[in-house]
């Protein structure tokens, strides 16, 4: 009818009559329908049976539709935890899976912002993670409700949501807010009872995100256990990152403890301790070692307490060869050499700053350093304490923390190695200290076998003498058994000749031969006498004598004979006390008979140059006794003597001339070591030869004063 034509128009007129029908089940009740009249209704019994049929369908309906609704609710729910769950489980790191949940199913994370805040065990900020900020303004603005609403967060233990429509927080911050977000949800990560993190959402004013607000039991069950998972895998991440980094620490270790095997046995190879410390500062400095570069090693001055500047080293440029040498092992050898390049290769300007640094005594040092040297183990102290004693010491060693190592050696320091500090942990001191300790162990084996080496040398030494004498003594029996069939007869040859030579005329052929059988008789007379003075023991006469005054008469001896031979004779006598306890006579022999040599050897030599000898007296001190010692030198620039001829020399009748006796230098020998003195040759062969002669100085002391 025109009445009822347009649908909506039953609803405008007046319908004061109806009847109302429940839409309901046996469980719950969905609704109602209502039926309007104008009129009043008169509906039988069978009409409201089928009308309560046809509301009970219509429930049954409802129900139906509100189930599926429900059941696809939590199919899409649990396809959602599904797979959050599954990427959390094979995931590495959170950040990946963060970054993946506005990509998830759920509309809920497409239409807002997050953050992630990750704790350290003292649940300070450690990390944060965030996302879906459009613009630095934006996410500086969300920060600040964050940091707001921190403290709430970490004392509630559980979400919190703060929805425009529900009593906000009255405050600015909120105001402004909530100009481009409609709500702020915090979910405490929660793992074995303690907050690792929170997770924050911040929904954009958007109507997607209204639609969701407010957010019911299940909205909120479904981000706990989001935030339970991500929870897991923060752990789950953490214990595999504390896993990961305690396996790294323990090759470390295992590398450092290899490496430490390896450098102490170079420092135990090595033979001198300028070796030990350059290898020492060497794996200090290496990055295979410590790292602690660079590095400088002072040397201690007994005399008067200051600490010289002595070694440099700092890391190589190039790290090649210390990638190998850490990654397969290496042969000692190798090992040294790359050690010890590290204070070889050092830049010029680096060289000569360490020439110039020299400490005075540590005594007016500050009290850190004293306490670190007196604990005669490595400390790590700050830089300042340091490079307040010298301005270079801050161009050698840049850093805000050096570590002072007190080298020992038996139980005295010897020097102090200052190192860069930087980058050492306490583990690394505990291996620098194992480590230093090997350093000490190889500078007192390295003293032992110095004196070890002495002590052989000293052995040999006297084995020689004793061959020696062995010698001179078999020489000295073959020389009494002969001297009564020679001697005899000699001398009454040599008189008769002599009584015959001043007979005969002097212009006469005779004249001549009589004069050479003299010369014969005189040389064969010299020999027994050379062999005699061998075989007997020696009257000394020992006394203090003035060692430059005995070579002054021997030079004299031989002045003209120089001068005829046209051989230059440079005299050098030191200007201190040459005082020595010495037979002179003795003495002046051995002088006479070196001169004797080195004129010879001249002679017989033609080299196109000048001639010369050269006499010097100067004093040293001798190392191994400590001992302060006189020093004769007397070199000619001859053709010198060959190398296989070298070690005869001092054996009775060697010789290399023809018409000589071979017992020049073992008689000059012999007196050299009753004098507690040695005899040196030093040959140049082609060159000419040096003879060294070192003998005790006399102890001078001061009469006492008459009273």
């Amino acid at each position: 009818t025109p009445e009822t034509s347009n649908p909506d128009d039953l609803f405008r007129k007046p319908r004061p009559y109806g009847w109302s029908l429940p839409l309901a089940d046996e469980n719950q009740a969905y609704g109602t329908m209502v039926l309007l009249s104008s009129t009043p209704l008169d509906i039988d019994n069978d009409t409201i049976l089928f009308l309560l049929v046809v509301c009970r369908q219509i429930a049954l309906a409802l129900r139906s539709s509100i189930l599926k609704n429900r059941d696809q609710q939590k199919v899409r729910r649990l396809k959602f935890l599904h797979q959050i769950g599954a990427q959390l489980n094979t995931c590495e790191d959170v950040q990946s899976v963060y970054s993946k949940l506005p990509d998830s199913a759920l509309t809920f994370f497409s239409d807002s912002a997050s953050i992630l805040h990750i704790f350290t065990s003292g649940q300070t900020q450690e990390k944060t993670l965030n996302q879906g900020f459009s613009d630095l303004a934006q996410h500086k603005l969300v920060q600040q409700v964050s940091h707001f609403q921190a403290k709430a967060a970490k004392a509630l233990f559980r979400p919190i949501v703060i929805d425009k429509h529900q009593s906000p927080p009255e405050t600015k911050i909120y105001q402004n807010f909530f100009e481009q977000f409609c709500a702020h949800i915090i979910l405490p990560l929660i793992s074995q009872g303690k907050m690792v993190g929170t997770l924050e959402f911040f929904l954009a004013n958007k109507p997607r995100s209204q639609d969701l607000l407010p957010l019911g039991k299940e909205d909120l069950e479904l981000l706990e256990i989001l935030a339970v998972h991500l929870a897991a895998t923060l752990e789950r991440t953490r214990a595999q990152n504390q896993l990961f980094n305690a396996n790294q620490a323990s090759l470390l270790r295992t590398r450092q403890l290899t490496i430490s095997h390896q450098i102490k046995n170079a420092l135990l190879a090595a033979d001198t301790p300028e070796k030990i410390i350059r290898l020492t500062l060497g794996a200090l400095v290496s990055n295979e070692g410590f790292s602690c570069s660079p590095a400088i090693y002072l040397e201690l001055q007994e005399k008067d307490g200051s600490w010289r500047g002595l070694h440099y080293a700092s890391a190589p440029n190039s790290s090649s060869t210390e990638s190998n040498l850490q990654k397969k092992p290496h042969h000692l050898n190798t090992l040294t050499n790359h050690l010890l390049e590290a204070s070889s290769n050092i830049e010029q300007n680096a060289r000569e700053t360490l020439k110039r640094l020299r400490l005075q005594n540590l005594g007016t040092a500050p009290k850190r350093l004293q306490q670190a040297v007196s604990r005669n183990k490595p400390s790590v102290i700050p830089a300042e304490f340091i490079t307040v004693l010298h301005a270079s010491l801050k161009s050698l060693l840049p850093g805000r923390k050096i570590i002072v190592i007190p080298i020992l050696s038996q139980e005295h320091i010897k020097g102090l190695i200052l190192a860069n500090a930087d980058h050492i942990s306490p583990e690394d001191l505990d291996f620098i200290t194992l480590f230093t300790d090997a350093a000490a162990l190889a500078l007192d084996n390295t003293k032992l076998y110095q004196r070890l080496q002495s002590s052989l040398s000293s052995l040999n030494s006297a084995q020689l003498r004793l061959s020696q004498s062995e010698k001179l003594m078999a020489l000295g029996e073959m020389a009494a058994s002969i001297a009564h069939e020679i001697k005899n007869p000699l001398v009454s040859i040599a008189g008769f000749a002599r009584r015959l030579h001043k007979r005969i005329p002097d212009q006469s052929r005779e004249k001549a031969y009589s004069q050479i059988i003299t010369k014969e008789i005189e040389r064969l007379e010299e020999i027994v006498n050379n062999v005699l003075s061998v075989s007997r023991p020696e009257n000394n006469n020992f006394k203090p004598q003035d060692l430059n005054l005995i070579v002054n008469d021997t030079v004299a001896l031989f002045a003209r004979e120089l001068k005829n031979l046209n051989i230059k004779l440079e005299v050098q006598l030191t200007s201190e006390t040459t005082m020595v306890e010495c037979d002179g006579n003795q003495l002046k022999q051995v002088l006479i008979n070196l001169f004797n040599n080195s004129i010879q050897a001249l002679s017989s030599t033609i080299n196109g140059h000048e001639h010369h000898i050269s006499v010097r007296t100067s004093s040293y001190c001798e190392l191994r006794q400590k001992q302060k010692r006189a020093l004769i030198e007397i070199e000619d620039n001859g053709k010198g003597i060959k190398e296989q001829f070298i070690h005869d020399i001092f054996n009775p009748f060697f010789t290399t001339k023809h018409d000589g006796t071979g017992l020049g230098l073992p008689i000059c020998h012999r007196i050299i070591l009753n004098h507690h003195g040695e005899i040196r040759i030093h040959n140049r062969e082609g060159k000419g030869v040096l003879v060294s002669i070192s003998l005790p100085f006399k102890q001078i002391t001061s009469p006492k004063p008459t009273v």
